[in-house]
């Protein structure tokens, strides 16, 4: 077999060809220094514009730490002053954990609790004292629809024609069977509404971004309470349940009480000069029964204090670390936006004058000859 033999100084040859010759380039970017001015200047105007027609949204972020679960030592004293001291409490680990915080902020009963709670879009202070305007308050679902900007009359005479042409009910809200509008703003509150946690720490933080600033305040507490309602009804509706069941027993407890002491009552009063032993026994029956019933209900008592400290004892504390607070400056910075612009322009023009420009003319050269 026949082998191609490649001598080194074809070897050199070919790899000096690959190199780069870097002053070169620059002196193709530098000798097109007008037209990376004028497509910076150019691109920096096209984010002038889109600075200025932006939708500028507002962060505000709260922290909380949650209690550190500890044994049922309160519980275990009331026990011990009830004569309870053989009870015992489990103290099993809930189900309902931190690290599911996340989820609830997006879930669909949560986010659909959302949408009517009140709310007042902000009015700087020069505005209210110079023009007059005064914040009209309105509604999550409205404010998100953008119904609560309408300025003009004729704005105004488009959402009636539109809410007239529209065929569902936004009023009737049913988690299941959402309508478009209402999936819609559900959907925007999710992109808006989110909880970190830190697992080591238990440290929970929430955060609400919305195109206005009061509003994403006014969010953000109602978030953190609503998170806070929903995690305390899941942790102490057992104890709540044990609690109602044992108000039950109770009062059927206490009528058993008053009918067997009644009963007892009423068979010494009417039987106290007969000494026949079948009367005598009869008596000793209701007393046994008064006694019972009445035993019965004081452990009942018992057991029903207890399940009411132990709802006192499930029910979550939160210490906020960082309320909400008006965020002065929004996320999105206008100078940034535009400096992005310009920089990309003269970008894209110095690469056209290093590597576009020639590729171009060598493309067009082979169209040539081959035509």
């Amino acid at each position: 077999m026949n082998e191609e033999y490649i001598s080194p100084n074809t070897q050199a040859q070919d790899s000096d060809d690959f190199e780069i010759d870097w002053m070169e380039i620059v002196s193709k970017v530098l000798k097109k220094w007008k037209l990376i001015l004028a497509m910076g200047f150019g691109f920096g105007a096209i984010g002038i514009i889109a600075a200025l027609t932006m939708t500028r949204h507002y962060q505000v972020t709260m922290t909380l730490a949650p209690e550190l679960r500890r044994s049922s030592s309160s519980i275990s004293s009331i026990t011990s002053l009830l004569g309870m001291g053989n009870v015992s409490l489990s103290d099993n680990t809930d189900a309902m954990s931190i690290t599911l915080f996340p989820e609830i902020c997006n879930s669909t009963p949560f986010l659909t609790s959302l949408l009517n709670v009140p709310v007042t879009p902000f009015v700087p202070r020069e505005r209210e004292v110079k023009e007059g305007i005064v914040a009209t308050s309105t509604t999550v679902f409205d404010h998100i629809l953008r119904r609560d900007r309408v300025r003009t009359e004729r704005q105004r005479r488009n959402m009636e024609k539109a809410d007239a042409e529209y065929l569902y009910d936004d009023s009737v809200l049913d988690e299941s069977r959402l309508t478009p509008r209402q999936s819609f703003c559900v959907k925007a509150l999710a992109g808006a509404i989110s909880a970190d946690v830190d697992k080591k720490t238990g440290v929970t933080t929430v955060r609400v971004i919305m195109d206005d600033p009061l509003i994403a305040v006014q969010l953000a507490d109602t978030v953190l309470s609503r998170l806070q309602s929903y995690v305390a009804n899941y942790r102490t509706k057992k104890a709540i349940d044990d609690y109602n069941y044992y108000v039950m027993l109770a009062d059927e407890s206490y009528k058993e009480v008053v009918r067997t002491q009644a009963a007892y009552a009423a068979s010494v009063d009417y039987d106290r000069s007969v000494i026949l032993q079948s009367v005598n026994s009869e008596k000793q029956r209701l007393q046994n029964e008064a006694n019972l019933a009445n035993q019965v209900y004081s452990q009942i008592v018992q057991q029903r204090e207890l399940a009411k400290a132990k709802i006192q004892e499930d029910k979550p504390v939160y210490a906020v670390v960082q309320p909400a607070v008006l965020p002065q400056r929004p996320m999105e910075s206008r100078v940034k936006t535009v400096l992005i612009w310009g920089v990309m322009g003269g970008f894209l023009a110095c690469a056209w004058a290093a590597f576009g420009e020639d590729f171009w003319k060598k493309y067009r050269n082979k169209a040539t000859t081959r035509a």
